[in-house]
């Protein structure tokens, strides 16, 4: 009998009623249990699944695919299944893909679609397609899977717990040691008493001494009629919380797609950190300017240290771009984290430092309720300007190949109609300005859009909404600046917490891709700033109440980071491929994320060395 009229025949017959109840058909099983058994597939990674594709037709089979996170993108070709054979390839299961399968018109230079489907694959499944075809019109598709995979996300339940673990066990032991310290002060004071009291002193001299004590007991202190500036400590936590994030996700995040950045609209957990930086950045700055005022600091003396730390910071971004290998100067990437961070604080101090006022102007005022707002109106008015410039370049600038206002990635986006226009405005002017050779050449948007051309996404336009994010964080810092009552500056924060997040949902229209204004870091678009600052203003909040206000937490551990932030970035960029911080691993999940959380540890242990010893480094 002819082979292929068998496998036909088998299948019609047995599994007949798997194609309706979409269960694994009993010889299909029996046909891949052989087939795993005696053949070996590709090794899996991280957030990939097994496809395996068995045709028992004569002609082949091609198979296109197309990733859901490729926004607006057409179908492309993945592989060939030659007729009457099996072949197992391996797919990412990150995103959710759509599967189609066609096959040549004979004699044209056409094809024909044979089936279709969509599928969120399981990391890890063992996937199988039959495809059949009793005649020209009649034809099957049999999508299975063979296994039952773990659930990705599981690892990070287990590691969840044990880090609570861990940390239980190192406040006992930290309880353990303070009432240790205690009992041994008691001891030792009780000891020293008994031996003055047992000492034998002559009672002339025995009585001059009570008659001192007495009189210096009976001395009253002078009264500090200073009342001392108390530190802001839920400000310190929120940093460092942001700077432990940020380690966990540069250090791999345990390999999981919310724990990175998105390819290009978008918003995940990586996403927040840098704008909570700028945000908190803006938030300090009101502290060390009255801290300066206070001082009797001249505005030239002001603007040379904001000149120095502006600088310091750039050079210190340029340092650590050639921190991964051999320097060539002819394609050294000019922007970066820090590089955006020292821009973004210059332009809000410049602008600051022009009308900084050492008075509190407004607290007897009628308008005093809103005075954290009028007090910086002119700061206000030049940041709403620098937003509008920022949004008059991104959709009326003329990019040349491309269309006026684009802010798609390019690459394979609307079936590569822009192919070479990744960024739109922003990417044209730093390719401009900057040189191509200067930029990001891995942007997040490659690997999935397939992008031809560089693109930063700490470039020049972006600055630009990243001062305006810097200037909301300045505001919050008002709140505290000008209102001592808890509850008004708990409700200022949610006020601006609520604006900012309902302008930013609105641009985005509450979508990820649908927006007038989408959700997008790489363009460090308008919506995403306000998104960003609304959770800014709100976590602040939030860890000021239990911080600052009911002292229920103490910000520990992560106040120590927040009180040595430029340390330990410094630390986690320059060391990041030194052991203990990294050694070869497995790419698996629960493995990538044990190491994240290893890293994590070393740095704030050493975070808390240095506040112990009480080493504090700021620029």
């Amino acid at each position: 009998m002819d082979m292929k009229l068998f496998w036909t025949l088998t299948y019609l017959i047995c599994c007949k009623y798997s194609a309706f109840t979409k269960e694994l058909c009993p010889c299909n099983r029996k046909f891949i249990e052989e087939y795993n058994h005696g053949n070996n597939k590709p090794d899996l990674s991280k957030d990939e699944a097994w496809m395996t594709f068995n045709s028992s037709v004569t002609f082949d089979i091609h198979i296109y695919t197309h990733n859901h996170e490729c926004w607006k993108c057409e179908l492309i070709y993945l592989d060939t299944i030659p007729g009457t054979s099996t072949k197992t390839i391996v797919l990412n299961t990150t995103y959710g893909t759509d599967i189609e399968l066609r096959r040549d018109i004979v004699g044209q230079n056409l094809q024909s679609k044979l089936c279709g489907f969509t599928e969120k694959f399981r990391e890890n499944g063992d996937y199988w397609l039959f495809y059949n075809q009793s005649n020209y019109d009649s034809a099957s598709c049999d999508f299975s899977l063979a296994n039952d995979p773990m659930i990705a996300e599981m690892p990070i339940l287990y590691v969840g717990i044990g880090v609570v673990v861990l940390w239980i066990i190192v406040k006992a032991i930290s309880y353990c040691y303070k009432i240790r310290v205690r009992d041994e002060s008691i001891y030792e004071l009780d000891h020293t008493h008994d031996e003055r009291r047992d000492r034998k002193n002559p009672p002339a001299t025995n009585d001059i001494a009570m008659t001192v004590t007495t009189e210096s007991s009976t001395k009253e202190e002078p009264i500090n009629t200073h009342k001392k500036s108390q530190r802001l400590h839920s400000l310190d936590t929120f940093r460092g919380l942001s700077l432990v994030i940020m380690i966990f996700v540069n250090y791999g995040g345990g390999g999981y797609w919310f724990f990175d950045h998105p390819p290009w609209n978008g918003l995940t957990i990586a996403d927040l950190v840098f704008p909570w930086f700028v945000f908190i950045m803006g938030t300090s700055m009101n502290y060390s300017f009255k801290s300066m005022l206070k001082r009797g600091k001249s505005r030239g003396m002001m603007f040379w240290k904001v000149l120095k730390r502006t600088c310091l910071l750039f050079a210190f971004g340029i340092v650590l771009n050639t921190n991964w290998g051999p320097v060539d100067l002819n394609h050294l990437r000019i922007p970066g984290v820090l590089q955006r961070l020292s821009l973004s604080y210059f332009g809000v101090a410049f602008v600051r430092l022009l009308f900084a006022k050492h008075k509190d102007i407004g607290k007897n005022k009628s308008w005093f309720w809103i005075r954290d707002v009028v007090v910086i109106l002119p700061d206000w008015i030049i940041s709403l300007g620098i937003l509008a410039t920022h949004l008059a370049l991104t959709f009326v600038l003329h990019v040349p190949g491309c269309p006026t206002g684009y802010i798609g990635p390019g690459g394979l986006h609307e079936g590569k109609l822009h192919e070479y226009c990744t960024g739109g405005a922003a990417g044209y002017i730093d390719r401009l300005v900057l040189g191509e050779n200067h930029l990001y050449s891995n942007p997040t948007p490659k690997a999935i859009y397939q992008t031809k051309v560089s693109y930063d996404p700490e470039g020049i336009l972006g600055t630009l909404t990243s001062i305006f994010l810097c200037f909301l964080g300045l505001q919050a810092g008002r709140i505290f600046v000008c209102y001592e009552g808890h509850a008004g500056r708990l409700i200022r924060l949610l006020f601006w917490s609520l604006v900012t997040g309902a302008i930013g949902a609105a641009l985005c229209n509450f979508s990820k891709n649908d927006g007038i204004i989408p959700l997008n870091k790489n363009l460090w678009s308008v919506s995403f700033i306000m998104v960003t600052a609304c959770f800014g203003f709100f976590l602040l909040g939030l860890l000021y109440v239990f911080v600052d206000v009911l002292k229920v937490w103490n910000g520990a551990p992560f106040i120590f980071a927040g009180m040595n932030p430029l340390v330990l970035f410094l630390c986690h960029d320059i060391f990041y491929r030194c052991f203990p911080i990294n050694w070869q691993i497995d790419p698996v999940h629960w493995k990538l994320l044990i190491k994240a959380v290893w890293d994590v540890i070393i740095y704030l242990t050493l975070a808390f060395v240095l506040y112990c010893k009480k080493v504090f480094i700021a620029l």
